[in-house]
């Protein structure tokens, strides 16, 4: 049965509309609401009716004949307008499909009428407002005549091509002249911009700019045009610093920093306003760092392996100098009889960034051949034993001899092979 409800005066109505046999679902726009099923509203009415005989049977004995009377027809008049209002209500519902279907098609008919109404305003507003300028555009004569005759359409927008077939590749020629004047062009830019004096070592070839710094770095770059804003791409960087005695030849940076140093180079090249001077400082910078970092290995190799106590590392300072202490005084005075310490300070210029690696004696080198005196303050060849033989070589070529020559020193196990080869030249 249909679910119904109990109106607010105690009437049986159908809930939401007409009342149907079986669940069916509510109409388009329609509320849904809480229904009561027909055994549930069966059982109510049976209670409700119990419960006014329970009534009655308490108030009537009180009451006089002539009020029981009147009480007990009113309460079966009323109960039966009740269950006579049930009892159609059934058999309503019994038929009621039939008309709610009837309600939803004409439900639907009136919004299929609205949709009409409003597309037929739509379209008049259409023709009054938007159609009165429009007119039909010229017929594709051309593009038929095309299609017909030579059977293709030679009229494609070219875009469509570019995105499908790829463009044919350029000639050798084209090449050639492609290279050539970008060569122009980087020599241009060369020219027009602020050029570090240690960059001047640098060649132009196959639309590339090649820097290359002796035992730092070599770098090469190019420009993606002529415009002088478009700054400068690094295609390639290498870093040429060597550890000829303990490096056995290989790398002393490994590629993923050479990748990190490339995209910062990078990065300084579009942001900064001299971007081959920035260049140039960020590198050399790194490259001192490095070569400094190589001499201190040296250094513990040779005091491990060859100089022993006779070359010591005072301090050492990543990024900043080196101190070794020559001669230890407690060492060769001890062997000799005599001593004379001698310091050698390595260290990088922090108020000029640009200069190499610096080198500088405590006590100073006595005066001597100007060529000896310029390899004992050189390192270039970033060798610490080499750097020591050459301070020898300049004390021993001087009439004041800053190192003992007492013959104790030659049987110094750890240094007679070098110490005889020094003196023999």
């Amino acid at each position: 049965m249909a679910p119904v409800q109990i109106g607010s005066d105690g009437q049986l109505v159908p809930l939401g509309g007409p009342v149907v046999s079986g669940p069916q679902p509510p109409p388009p726009g329609t509320p849904a609401t809480q229904g009561v099923r027909l055994s549930l509203l069966i059982e109510f009415l049976l209670q409700r009716t119990y419960h006014e005989i329970t009534l009655l049977s308490e108030l009537l004995p009180r009451k006089t004949d002539m009020e029981r009377k009147i009480e007990i027809v009113q309460f079966a008049s009323r109960t039966r307008q009740l269950f006579v209002r049930l009892l159609a209500l059934v058999k309503w519902a019994s038929n009621a499909g039939k008309v709610e279907k009837c309600a939803m098609i004409s439900s639907f008919l009136d919004q299929q009428t609205i949709l009409f109404v409003d597309t037929a305003d739509r379209l008049a507003s259409l023709a009054r407002d938007a159609l009165v300028h429009a007119r039909l555009p010229s017929f594709a004569i051309p593009f038929a005549i095309d299609v017909l005759t030579t059977g293709s359409y030679p009229r494609l927008p070219t875009c469509i091509r570019d995105k499908i077939i790829p463009p044919d590749p350029i000639t050798k020629v084209e090449k050639q002249t492609t290279l050539s004047q970008l060569n122009q062009i980087l020599r241009h830019r060369l020219v027009t911009t602020d050029l570090p004096p240690q960059l001047a070592n640098l060649t132009v070839a196959n639309g590339r700019v090649k820097f290359r710094v002796e035992g730092e770095f070599e770098a090469t770059l190019t420009v993606m045009g002529d415009d002088p804003d478009i700054p400068w791409r690094l295609l390639k960087l290498e870093i040429l610093v060597e550890d000829k005695e303990t490096g056995d030849g290989r790398t002393l940076v490994h590629s993923l920093q050479v990748n990190f140093i490339h995209e910062l180079v990078q990065a300084r090249l579009c942001a900064d306003e001299k971007p081959l001077q920035d260049m140039y400082n960020c590198l050399h910078s790194f490259c001192l760092s490095l070569q400094l970092e190589v001499l201190h290995s040296q250094t513990m190799m040779l005091i491990r392996e060859r100089w022993g106590d006779l070359v010591q590392e005072e301090r050492y300072v990543p990024a900043k100098y080196l101190t070794l202490t020559v001669w230890n005084q407690q060492v060769l005075g001890r062997k000799t009889g005599t001593a004379s310490v001698h310091k050698v300070n390595i260290k990088i210029d922090e108020s000029d960034g640009s200069k190499p690696l610096q080198i500088s004696h405590e006590p100073p080198l006595p005066a001597c051949d100007s060529r000896l005196m310029e390899r004992a303050l050189r390192i270039d060849h970033l060798s610490v034993e080499k750097l020591l033989i050459d301070t020898i070589l300049v004390t021993t070529h001087s009439s004041r001899p800053l190192y003992p020559h007492s013959p104790a020193l030659w049987r110094l196990p750890t240094h007679a092979v070098w110490i005889r080869s020094v003196y023999a030249g």
